[in-house]
């Protein structure tokens, strides 16, 4: 029910709120209408200044005509003086009607009605047309729209010229002088319009003479008016072009009522209609628009201002309304509601928020509402109350009398339930309660002790009563431990005490502490034998807490750290001295953070004359909260100065090694560089012998050098492993290139059999599985006179991204003894000494072997008999590499047989085809890739295919041809999926490696002369130039007058080394724009470091050979424009010479004075013609002697020059200068 309903006030409001936003809404169509008269008014005004504008351009477009009109009939007035030409009469066409002839070089036409007289040719008219001409192509050129302009006489002749020759209707229409306008109208008067075909056009005419009918005739196109019209204005109507007898010329016509539109009071009632007078002008402007058209916009300009002001009267409606509602309409509607329902008053309003202008006004009538209540239950609560009092008494009275019994029989049964014995008295001694405990403990009933006194129960116990007296006299709890029979108790006295503290009784507890006790005195003792035992310990003690306070320290600890016997010291930090505190400090900190257990430090003491090792442990408590700190502490002085001498030893003996490297590796350089120069020349075949002899006792030196360095290497567990991803066939191919040429050598059969299971990509370190596998092999070959040698690699364990992999090296040899076997893996040794002397080697391959898979996480192991052979083996597990993703463009197919399945990573490669499906598809695997396993080539149905498949298959098994591919047999599967990834970059050879850096220019930097020469030799045999120099003191200077392409740098020299003059070169030029190599007899690994952080960009060992060189070259230089020219061709130069090289060192000598010419030209030059003739000797000199980037750089300028004046970009010229002063240098060091 709402009482609102009815109440009359509401209802008028809802009234005056319907009419305040009605009588808006009407004002504002109103003002709408009125808006919209206003903008129709003001938009007829911006139409007619357009028209206006229009008009006024019109009329400047006729007084050009009547300028152009008035200058040809100067034109005539003045005729030129010239002959008739002879041609004149010829090619004039003779039609029915009329005749035509177009003059030549587009002179205009000729055309007139009848027949061809004499008089067409008289001088006069003759004089006339050529007048004409001239003011013809002027009006043709000034009027836009003008289409041609004529000279028509009485007589029909008529001169014409016009913009398009190609219409002969036109010439018709003005020979039947549809063009002619009415000239009684005017002196100039505009001609009807004149149609053929889709065209239009219509003629301006200026009479010349009153005298004859003479006259100017400017036709124009009423379609180019048309355009021209609707470019010059913005008008959206219809116009109309029209002549003085309202004849339309131009434009479209619209067909309207004149009358009474024009004094309207609205002239745009019925359209737009701007008429202008006929009689004013020739040619005059009318516009025509619709009502429609014209108010249309404006229409939809004011309906979306209305549609605006309409949305903001009614959204201000709306808010004024809610607003109303919220504070007026809303509270009244609920306080009529409370007011006229009181108790049925709904729920809504019971729950509304009155607001806080209201709230007084609710306050009153809730108050007078509230009383009425009150007053009306108060009868009936004052009558409840009373009944519910004595029932709430009675029930109280009941429930107290059962809660005290409760509470008695739990309080009985809680004291009974605990061990300890308790009693409890009154203040007169006599005993008010106690537990089945001390029933027990008395051996006296519950009932027989209540009311009476202890002397009344016992004569014993006389402690109870004494401290019962105690505590009376305290007013405190008082306790004590006492001894009855072989038990041990420990007795409390509490007192009890009323509401106002007085005295009122005495509680008893004892409890049975014997076993307590006897944990005590065994703790105890068991701390006095700790206490004991920590003080004469011969290390030192000390139990700190977790703040620093020292719990205990014994004798040692005090003798170590220099304390007197009896000291009180209590902090941990004043035992040591401000430094060493300053380094225990976040040891014992990171016991705490990281939860150690035991961490060990070292500080000095006592100066640098003794050294103390300090084990710190921190012990936890049960709930794993550190209690405190127990140090160790040992005098480890002697231990560390042994180890001090222990390192200094091995230092001392690395340098020696290091030494030893350089000094024996730099005459074995020597060596085995002229060795490999030799073997270029023409040697006889013993001296071929002895240098194959001097060349392998050189390699077998630098084989035991190597082996040296290696071992020491392990020995000073300077061994790290360089892990990168290998191909497997890579690492036992080369194996097998090593070890099979020293088993032929032998009369031995070598065997590999690899697991096609293993993978093809695995992730180690390469070097070390190679050096390993080469060591056993190479031992095995050794010691083995006849049978075989074999490797065989076999996988134990396949898992998702690991193998174990066994590598097992047999031998058909001598054998090992098992007393042998116990030291076969230390240094210096070869098994049976005896063998010593017929075997060479300095017995380390099996120590480094044995360090180097223990690195790498095996375990080597060795079976052998006597007389029938040895087995080394071992185990590694090597993580699975990234294969490549293989991408062939051909189909991939592999021949397949029953009895045998693809390895897991060939398997989703190729294709499985059998031998019976590839004879059926023989000429479908044309540009196809077919594998060919070892085990398929040998089923007897097999065949060779007839197409021009690429083949894989294993060495030996097919003749060599173009479309075939032998791969190891060993490591087929493996070599099969590599060559498939990375076929693209497996065809580049030494020898293209070497032809990629022929040409370059490299600067050598080595002290040694020997070496010097070697390495220059070396080099300019692969066609590199070359420049040495024994010194690097004038580094800086030299690179910048002989830019070289890359340096190769020895690193051991006086006075600069090489990394001092690295330095040097890095401050000038970047890794980039000048690559250094360094050149070092040194193979460590820190020289390796020290090298690549001055910045040299790449290092090589000696000895080093010509490939080795080359691949480092070809690595290291930069390709740009510069380097893509051969520096210097010295065969050719050579060549050029006849071989006489004291002749082609004159004629360098002399070019490089020519050279200085050159540069003094290069500065003073300034015209291109002289630059032409520079360049171009410059180049004729420099290729002739094999200078081919100095060529190549005077030919691009000599191109250049042949467009170039005066010389102002001297860019180009310092290139020349600088290539000019390249080759000075290069000669003069060369000399």
């Amino acid at each position: 029910m709402d009482a609102t309903k009815e109440f009359l006030p509401l209802k008028s409001y809802r009234k005056g709120i319907l009419v305040a936003v009605i009588i808006p809404i009407l004002l504002v169509l109103v003002l709408a209408y009125h808006l919209y008269q206003i903008k129709l008014e003001r938009q007829y005004k911006v139409r007619f200044g357009q028209y206006e504008y229009v008009s006024q351009q019109l009329k400047q477009e006729f007084y050009a005509a009547h300028v152009v009109l008035d200058s040809i009939a100067v034109n005539l007035a003045q005729p030129i003086s010239f002959q008739k030409p002879p041609e004149w009469l010829e090619d004039i066409e003779q039609h029915p009607e009329h005749y035509y002839h177009a003059l030549p070089n587009n002179g205009g036409e000729i055309v007139g009605r009848g027949q061809v007289s004499e008089a067409l040719f008289a001088t006069k008219r003759w004089q006339t047309v050529l007048s004409l001409n001239t003011a013809f192509d002027a009006a043709l050129a000034l009027q836009g729209g003008l289409y041609a302009v004529a000279y028509v006489e009485d007589d029909g002749f008529a001169y014409v010229k016009r913009r398009e020759a190609s219409s002969s209707h036109f010439i018709t229409r003005l020979v039947q002088g549809k063009f002619e306008p009415d000239f009684s109208l005017g002196n100039i008067v505009v001609g009807p319009p004149v149609k053929f075909f889709d065209r239009q056009m219509f003629a301006l005419g200026k009479k010349l003479s009153t005298v004859d009918n003479a006259h100017v005739l400017m036709i124009y196109d009423s379609d180019i008016i048309d355009r021209w019209l609707l470019n010059i204005g913005s008008l959206e109507g219809t116009m109309e072009f029209k002549n003085q007898s309202d004849e339309i010329i131009a434009g479209e016509r619209y067909d309207h009522d004149h009358d009474g539109l024009v004094n309207s009071s609205a002239p745009w009632q019925y359209g737009l209609h701007f008429i202008a007078k006929p009689a004013k002008e020739p040619i005059s402007l009318n516009y025509h628009e619709s009502y429609e058209q014209f108010a249309a916009p404006l229409q939809r300009e004011i309906l979306l201002e209305l549609a605006l002001l309409l949305f903001f009267i009614l959204f201000t409606f709306v808010t004024i309304v809610w607003l109303s509602g919220q504070i007026f309409v809303r509270p009244l509607k609920h306080f009529v509601n409370y007011l006229s329902l009181q108790e049925h008053t709904p729920q809504a309003t019971l729950n509304y928020p009155i607001p806080s202008e209201w709230q007084p006004w609710f306050i009153q009538i809730k108050q007078v509402v509230e009383q009425k209540s009150r007053l009306m239950h108060a009868l009936k609560q004052h009558n409840q109350e009373l009944d519910d009092e004595i029932k709430r008494k009675q029930q109280a009275l009941k429930q107290s009398f059962e809660a005290k019994e409760r509470q008695a029989a739990l309080l009985n049964a809680v004291l009974d339930s605990v061990p300890d014995i308790i009693y409890f008295k009154n203040i007169d001694g006599s005993f008010i309660g106690c537990n089945r405990a001390f029933e027990e403990f008395m051996g006296v009933d519950k009932s027989d002790l209540v009311a009476k006194t202890q002397p009344e129960v016992t004569s014993g116990l006389t402690i109870l009563l004494e401290q019962e007296a105690a505590m009376e006299r305290s007013q405190e709890q008082v306790a004590t431990n006492f001894v009855l029979g072989a038990n041990t108790y420990f007795l409390t006295i509490t007192p009890l005490k009323s509401e106002t503290g007085k005295l009122i009784g005495c509680l008893g507890v004892a409890r049975d502490i014997t076993a307590a006790q006897e944990a005590y005195n065994a703790l105890r003792d068991s701390e006095e034998n700790f206490r004991a035992a920590t003080e004469f310990a011969p290390n030192g003690v000390i139990l700190a807490a977790i703040s620093g306070k020292i719990l205990e320290m014994n004798k040692a600890a005090k003798r170590y750290l220099s304390l007197d016997k009896n000291t009180g010291e209590k902090q941990l930090e004043r035992l040591f001295d401000e430094q060493n505190w300053q380094e225990l400090k976040p040891v014992l900190a990171g016991l705490l953070k990281e939860q150690k257990k035991v961490v060990e430090h070292m500080i000095s003491q006592s100066g640098k004359h003794r050294w103390l090792q300090l084990s710190i442990s921190l012990v936890w408590d049960k709930n794993k909260r550190p209690k405190y700190y127990v140090i160790h502490i040992q005098n480890i002085t002697g231990l560390l100065l042994a180890k001090q001498d222990a390192e200094r030893a091995t230092l001392a003996k690395s340098r020696f090694i290091a030494n030893i490297s350089h000094e024996i590796r730099t005459p074995i350089n020597a060596i085995l560089g002229l060795a490999d120069m030799i073997k270029s020349e023409a040697l006889t075949r013993v001296q071929n012998k002895k240098l194959q002899q001097l060349s392998g006792a050189a390699n077998e030196l630098l084989t035991m050098l190597n082996s040296i360095l290696e071992f020491a290497k392990v020995e000073s567990h300077q061994g790290t492993i360089q892990y990168e991803t290998f191909q497997t066939c890579h690492v036992f191919t080369t194996i097998e290139s090593l070890i099979k040429p020293l088993c032929i050598q032998k009369g031995l059969e070598f065997e590999l059999q690899v697991d096609p299971q293993v993978w093809p990509y695995l992730y180690s370190d390469e070097d070390k599985v190679k050096q390993i596998l080469v060591n056993l092999l190479g031992n095995a070959v050794k010691y083995t006179n006849h049978g075989k040698v074999g490797l065989k690699v076999t996988l134990v364990n396949d898992r998702a991204a690991k193998q174990t992999i066994k590598f097992a090296v047999w031998d058909t040899g001598v054998g090992i003894k098992s007393q042998e076997i116990e030291h076969l893996f230390d240094a210096f040794t070869q098994g049976d000494e005896s063998f010593t002397r017929r075997h060479e080697g300095i017995g380390l391959g099996l120590a480094i072997v044995k360090q180097e898979v223990a690195l790498l996480g095996g375990d080597i192991a060795v079976n052998s008999t006597p007389s029938e052979g040895s087995c080394f083996f071992f185990e590694l597990v090597l993580d699975k590499g990234a294969c490549p993703v293989v991408d062939s463009h051909k189909e991939v197919y592999c021949l397949t047989t029953e009895a045998h399945s693809l390895p897991s990573y060939f398997a989703g490669l190729a294709e499985p085809l059998s031998v019976e499906r590839l004879h059926a598809m023989d000429a479908q695997l044309d540009k196809s890739i077919v594998v060919i396993p070892p085990e398929a080539a040998l089923d007897p149905a097999y065949a060779l295919p007839g197409n021009t498949a690429l083949l894989l298959h294993s060495e030996g098994e097919f003749p060599e041809q173009s479309n075939h591919i032998a791969l190891n047999q060993s490591v087929f599967y493996q070599s099969a999926y590599t060559w498939l990834a990375e076929f693209a970059h497996m065809t580049q050879t030494v020898d293209n490696v070497c032809m990629q850096v022929a040409g370059a220019l490299c600067l050598v930097v080595d002290d040694n002369n020997l070496n010097l020469d070697i390495t220059e030799n070396m080099l300019k045999q692969n066609g590199i130039s070359t420049i040495g120099l024994q010194s690097a003191e004038h580094i800086e200077e030299v690179c910048r007058s002989l830019q070289p392409d890359i340096i190769l740098m020895d690193i051991h020299m006086p006075n600069i080394d090489g990394y001092q003059a690295t330095k040097q070169i890095r401050a000038v030029w970047s890794e980039t724009e000048l690559p250094v190599i360094a050149l070092t007899a040194n193979a460590s690994k820190e020289e390796r470091a020290k090298a690549t952080a001055v910045g040299m960009n790449d290092y090589l060992v000696k000895p080093i050979n010509s490939t080795q060189a080359c691949k480092a070259l070809a690595s290291n230089i930069f390709q740009s424009d510069k380097t893509e020219e051969a520096f210097f061709d010295y065969e050719f130069a050579l060549s050029q010479m006849m071989q006489n090289e004291t002749f082609l060192q004159t004629m360098l000598d002399k070019f490089a004075k020519l050279c200085h010419d050159y540069l003094e030209q290069v500065a003073e030059i300034e015209q291109g013609s002289a630059l032409f003739e520079l360049a171009h000797g410059i180049k004729g000199a420099a290729a002739g002697l094999g200078f081919k980037r100095l060529a190549k750089v005077a030919k691009d300028l000599e191109t250049q020059s042949k467009t170039i004046t005066t010389i102002t970009n001297r860019t180009d010229l310092d290139v020349l200068t600088n290539a000019l002063s390249q080759v000075v240098c290069f000669i003069e060091l060369k000399r």
